[in-house]
């Protein structure tokens, strides 16, 4: 194998390992979770009937592009909200931030500094009701 494979295949091994991750923070009354997280609705405006349940955040490097990385982080946003049951998300802060993490090649004994970029989104769980 050249130089040139490997190092694609690194960068593959790489992209293809990272993952993503979430929090909420509980700022209201939980209600029991929601099974299909898929149901949890995104919003960009706060409605008038919502009760707040948690402040929610997560976060992805996983993906071959930015927008793969984005959708990751906003099921994961979704996950975190129904596992306190909420319905909906309002979106509050969207941004990029960069990861940087080293590798070491123990053949050569060189150390390899890389960056990758982490989509990180923010909201408001909340109860809507229908």
């Amino acid at each position: 194998m050249n130089k040139i494979s490997l190092i694609m295949l690194t960068l593959i091994a790489a992209a293809s390992v990272g993952c993503a991750s979430g929090s909420a923070l509980v700022t209201g009354q939980t209600r029991a979770a929601i099974e299909d997280h898929s149901t949890v609705m995104i919003l960009t405006e706060m409605p008038e009937d919502a009760d707040h349940i948690a402040v929610v955040k997560a976060s992805s490097d996983m993906g071959f592009s930015q927008q793969q990385r984005l959708d990751y982080a906003v099921e994961e946003l979704k996950k975190q909200a129904a596992k306190v049951g909420a319905n909906a998300v309002v979106l509050t802060d969207r941004s990029t931030e960069k990861d940087v993490f080293s590798t070491t090649n123990y053949g050569t004994g060189g150390t390899s500094v890389m960056t990758e970029d982490v989509e990180v989104v923010k909201g408001i769980a909340v109860y809507v009701g229908l």
